[in-house]
């Protein structure tokens, strides 16, 4: 039978460290790369709505006019984002900073995306002053 049992139980514990080891490192690549999936979705949300803004003449003036056309806007992007994620947008001049009027905590535990869009008059709508559109969306907890 087994004459050096010690042998045997070093080469038993090895291959149960590395198993130990392997399972650990599969699972955070896994969250990983889940993480990394929903950011590229939440990407090209941003990306969609923010065309979507930049080329329907109705939804540029509204961003251009002053006051802004809050309502329109609001209605346009909450059609536009699926359900399960949450959002706030912004509109600036081109020299202000857009930011979240409160901090990143107050809207969610996780990560937040911002992306932006510049918004300037073209021949059909008056010279306006250029503004910016800064989108701001988060997964819903």
């Amino acid at each position: 039978m087994i004459k050096n049992k010690s042998g045997f139980l070093r080469v038993l514990e090895a291959v149960i460290a590395i198993l130990l080891v392997a399972g650990a490192v599969s699972i955070i690549l896994v969250r990983n790369v889940n993480n990394e999936d929903n950011s590229e979705i939440i990407t090209q949300i941003q990306q969609m709505v923010l065309e979507e803004i930049s080329i329907n003449p109705e939804l540029r003036k509204a961003v251009l006019t002053e006051p802004p056309n809050l309502i329109l806007l609001n209605s346009t992007i909450s059609g536009l984002i699926p359900p399960e994620y949450s959002y706030e947008f912004k509109i600036c001049t081109l020299e202000d900073i857009c930011e979240l009027p409160n901090s990143a905590s107050y809207y969610t535990k996780g990560d937040i995306y911002a992306d932006e869009v510049s918004v300037t008059s073209t021949l059909d709508i008056l010279p306006l002053k250029p503004k910016r559109l800064r989108l701001f969306i988060w997964e819903k907890e």
